[in-house]
């Protein structure tokens, strides 16, 4: 009977620090997720701010870009995201488009601080049109 009842504590602890290992793994499965989306947001909002200058007919503006990266950021909460948009020296074609996502990635397991862990990315292209 001893042993039987050790046999139970040795395998709440061993579950236990397995189910600890999972959840980790899973929280950092979904850091490297959202930090995948927010990349790929930037690049395309750059995309898309790079063809739609001043000569295009439909010029880019903040508040498009800011919807275009809120439409291709799939599973995330768009209040945590932010969205900065730099021309330079303006949107003509020839000049240069700079888009910058921040997302504010707060992890599930381990409260690293009482603040999010901040997933930035920057993306720049040459205005086309």
């Amino acid at each position: 009977m001893r042993r039987r009842g050790s046999t139970m504590v040795e395998g709440a602890l061993v579950l236990t620090s397995f189910v600890f290992l999972l959840l980790g793994v899973m929280d950092f499965g979904r850091l490297g997720f959202a930090y995948n989306s927010v990349t790929y947001a930037a690049h395309h909002a750059a995309r898309f701010a790079a063809t739609n200058g001043s000569a295009s007919g439909h010029a880019a503006t903040l508040a498009t870009i800011q919807t275009n990266v809120q439409n291709n950021v799939v599973a995330l909460d768009t209040t945590c995201l932010t969205v900065g948009v730099t021309w330079t020296p303006n949107n003509n074609p020839g000049s240069q488009v700079q888009v910058v996502v921040s997302y504010a990635f707060k992890p599930l397991l381990i409260p690293i601080s009482s603040t999010s862990v901040t997933l930035k990315s920057t993306s720049t292209e040459y205005i086309t049109q």
